[in-house]
């Protein structure tokens, strides 16, 4: 294949529905390739994408965002205020050392384990009341009816927020979501999310001065506090990193809980195996995270000419390293198109590594493992509808189905 025809594939409505021919082709012939549309280079080995991973010294976290800005329309920088003001905030993924030590070591208070082990019964009771109202012996969209709006509830808990608001945060983590997750920027996408951050910039200033002013037991009061050295977080750093916080935390879980279940109910082998034994729900979360990862790709810049299998990177150019290809990587894990939650420890990079190992990874990991274990000790008669039509998001970093039409059954 010429690289056009590659790069047809990539940018093809089809890739998004299923990359995996795609990325094989990448790792065996083309590890590191060219993407001319994106103006970037894509990295498909998972030895390549861990290595680029685990060296913010050759590979800076900063200044992709701007970089995709640029992109748009210099006469539309007027209207899209908030939007740069949010990107050109540092937060920890937007960062290098010593700023994402410092902005790491400020945030890592509200998501210790201790923290997040301390939600357990919260969410369990979530999960209990929720699964119950569910549908029940009918079809139903997973998606719609749970997978989109839990991860949304948990978070307004986090934050403190009303349960009812979890609306609100779905259509500001969507707008997000769909602007920073196209190939190249769009200005009718960057139009709509601005006005989602004006809003939930002002949504978040309001909580933010209550909380100020009357702390509680949530994470947004523990993020607001000074730090034993005296030092705290700027309005600006406090709000774009809840701003973070929201989309990725939602989007990653809300795609988990969905392409987790998608991948055992299409193995039926493997849903019968954990209906016997539901503590195994971990091992299955770690399986789909593999298997299916619901964020298929990282992005940085090169911070000096580098060399990565036998092509020249250079300083300046950006660089995404797919994720998605990376743990499907057959000299790494072995049957890797298999789904398998019985595999061996996995060494799957879906949330990241290195210094920017996402920091809601066990939250994450939590309400996935809750929901797919209540689900087989209650639902064990449960799969997917005749229905269903499997159909992805045309997005470049979040990969999730637009449905998934159930039936739960005891």
């Amino acid at each position: 294949m010429k690289d056009s025809g590659i790069t047809e594939r990539l940018t093809s409505p089809d890739f998004f529905q299923s990359p995996w021919k795609t990325y094989r082709y990448l790792r065996v012939q083309e590890p590191v390739f060219w993407c001319e549309p994106w103006s970037q280079w894509i990295v498909t080995r998972h030895e390549d994408v861990s290595f680029i991973l685990k060296n913010p010294s050759l590979f800076s976290s900063v200044g992709w965002e701007l970089k995709y800005l640029s992109q748009l329309p210099f006469d539309q920088r007027e209207r899209l205020k908030s939007l740069y003001r949010h990107y050109q905030t540092q937060v920890m993924s937007n960062s290098d050392a010593p700023e994402h030590t410092r902005l790491r070591k400020l945030i890592h208070r509200s998501f210790s384990p201790r923290v997040i082990e301390a939600l357990r019964g919260q969410i369990e009771q979530l999960v209990e009341s929720t699964l119950t109202n569910l549908p029940k012996n009918k079809s139903f969209d997973w998606v719609e009816s749970f997978a989109y709006a839990f991860p949304a509830t948990v978070i307004a808990l986090l934050f403190g927020a009303p349960a009812e608001d979890r609306t609100k945060f779905e259509k500001w983590s969507s707008d997000i979501v769909a602007f920073i997750g196209s190939g190249s920027p769009k200005i009718d996408l960057a139009l709509n999310l601005e006005k989602s951050l004006i809003e939930f910039r002002e949504y978040l200033e309001s909580l933010i001065a209550v909380r100020r002013l009357e702390p509680r037991n949530d994470l947004l009061s523990v993020m607001i506090e000074k730090s034993e050295d005296g030092d705290a977080l700027t309005q600006d750093e406090l709000i774009s990193t809840c701003i973070t916080i929201l989309f990725a935390g939602h989007e990653t879980t809300a795609n988990l809980l969905s392409i987790s279940l998608l991948e055992l109910f299409r193995n039926p082998n493997q849903w019968q195996q954990l209906v016997k034994n539901p503590d195994l729900a971990s091992l299955a979360v770690e399986e789909a995270l593999r298997f299916n990862a619901p964020v298929q790709r990282i992005r940085r810049i090169a911070k000096e000419d580098i060399e990565i299998a036998g092509k020249k990177v250079k300083e300046g150019d950006s660089v995404m390293g797919f994720i998605g290809s990376a743990n499907r990587d057959e000299t790494v894990f072995s049957h890797a198109d298999s789904f398998d939650i019985l595999r061996e420890k996995s060494q799957h990079l879906s949330f990241g590594g290195g210094i920017h190992l996402c920091i809601g990874a066990t939250l994450s990991r939590l309400e996935s493992t809750i929901v797919l274990r209540e689900l087989a000790r209650f639902f064990p008669n449960s799969g997917i509808a005749p229905s269903f039509q499997e159909e992805y998001f045309e997005n470049m970093t979040f990969r999730g189905v637009r449905s998934l039409n159930l039936i739960l059954s005891a």
